[in-house]
């Protein structure tokens, strides 16, 4: 089967009957996070905003309840509709790919103590793009945390007053208002329209998935993010990411890219190209390659040394449910050290969300995480926000096969593996 689209907050398994490469590759599952059930008359062949789906098959992103979806992949496991996940290959990431496009980020780099490498935050800037030429495909900066929730890096916003908003821990300079009519447009187009917005006197483009999932409050629902620092957040479609997805590499695959959900901040990698998704675009002055972005500690310990944050090396034994999970962390102890479990925007720091085709599933450095399972969801500490009734676990998990999210829609996952983290 070449693909199955399973519309309204499902997951979209691809797999292929062709060569074993390629059967490996498609089986790359993509939460297509639409609503459950049937699509509403006039509906598109894609995935809804997040709430309750209108007549024309879309949601409204602004609020409304969400709906379970259906299918899904199982932790650990292949993926449902056929085809089992790609296994092994190279650890980093490699080959010349171009740039996403733009000016490079802006965030000063912050790395752990420990780790060393770059500047901290507000310092002097290093590069953003990686060894794999795709830029801004990696937090270059450290991953900001909902205030409400007592992680490390609380969000905090300046209103520029120019029609711009200034994340202050990563950098980034936001476009504060997205128009529901001019700024709903194809993935070309949007690219184009941010590359020409003349707003604040700034080089604008369309962010990658790690930046725009940076901005996500997945403490909130209908819209997840903070409203006072982005008021009026239309629904009825995902915003668009400049990332594509990476079995898009293969032309006669689908071409698709990255869209991310902002009724509950749910990442999707089946955002058809041809589909008006809105664009809110992204400001910023890094520029160049970016230094040493892991390092391996004594212990079976990995230092991010952009994100200042020291994961542990080994997944978990066993799945745990997030209240195990935060225990399991808390009392690991590994060299002397106090972990915890990582929120669901941290966990997503580990995706490479465009290496080569011949090294996703997992979507993740396998030379320092070697044992990440290909299709297995990892359990984060952010609690799903929204009505009880439509999450099988009540927390956040992601899905290293390429790095799709979910909440336990439609009873996908009650328990994950967990890789906690300091």
């Amino acid at each position: 089967m070449e693909r199955v689209l399973l519309k309204f907050r499902s997951t979209v398994n691809r797999a292929s009957g062709s060569a074993t490469l390629l059967l490996l590759l498609a089986a790359c599952s993509s939460n297509g996070a639409g609503n459950a059930g049937s699509s509403a008359s006039g509906g598109s062949n894609g995935q809804s905003a997040g709430a309750g789906s209108n007549s024309a098959g879309r949601s409204a992103g602004g609020g409304g309840p969400v709906a379970a979806g259906s299918g899904g992949a199982n932790p650990g496991g292949g993926s449902n509709d056929g085809g089992a996940p790609a296994a092994g290959g190279s650890g980093n990431s490699s080959g010349g790919a171009s740039a996403l496009g733009g000016a490079s980020s802006a965030g000063a780099s912050s790395a752990g103590a420990a780790a060393g490498g770059t500047s901290a935050a507000g310092g002097a800037s290093a590069g953003c793009t990686p060894d794999n030429g795709f830029a801004f495909t990696f937090a270059c900066w450290k991953m900001p945390n909902p205030a409400s929730t007592g992680l490390p890096n609380p969000s905090d916003y300046t209103d520029q007053s120019d029609g711009t908003v200034r994340d202050n821990v990563t950098g980034l300079v936001w476009q504060k208002a997205v128009d529901a009519t001019t700024q709903k447009l194809t993935w070309d187009a949007a690219k184009s329209y941010c590359a020409a917005l003349p707003l604040a006197g700034r080089t604008w483009r369309l962010p990658t998935r790690i930046e725009l999932l940076s901005i996500v409050d997945f403490t909130r629902v209908g819209p997840a993010i903070n409203a006072q620092a982005f008021p009026s957040v239309p629904g009825g479609a995902y915003h668009w990411t400049s990332s594509p997805w990476v079995v898009s590499q293969i032309a006669s695959k689908p071409q698709y890219s990255w869209i991310v959900n902002f009724y509950e901040g749910l990442t999707s990698n089946a955002g058809a190209r041809d589909a008006a998704e809105f664009a809110r675009c992204v400001s910023s002055s890094k520029q160049g390659p970016m230094p040493k972005q892991y390092s391996l500690l004594a212990g079976g310990e990995v230092a991010d040394n952009e994100t200042g944050l020291i994961w542990v090396q080994a997944t978990s034994p066993e799945t745990h449910t997030q209240a195990d999970a935060l225990s399991y962390c808390q009392n690991l102890g590994l060299n002397g050290h106090t972990f915890r479990l990582p929120s669901i925007k941290e966990l997503s720091t580990l995706v490479d969300e465009n290496p080569p085709i011949s090294a996703v599933s997992p979507a993740i450095n396998k030379t320092l995480f070697p044992d990440t399972k290909a299709n297995g969801w990892y359990i984060s500490s952010s609690k799903w926000a929204g009505p009880a009734d439509k999450s099988s676990s009540g927390a956040w998990a992601i899905n290293y096969l390429d790095g799709f999210t979910d909440p336990g829609y439609n009873n996908h996952f009650t328990a994950g593996w967990v890789r906690c983290v300091r």
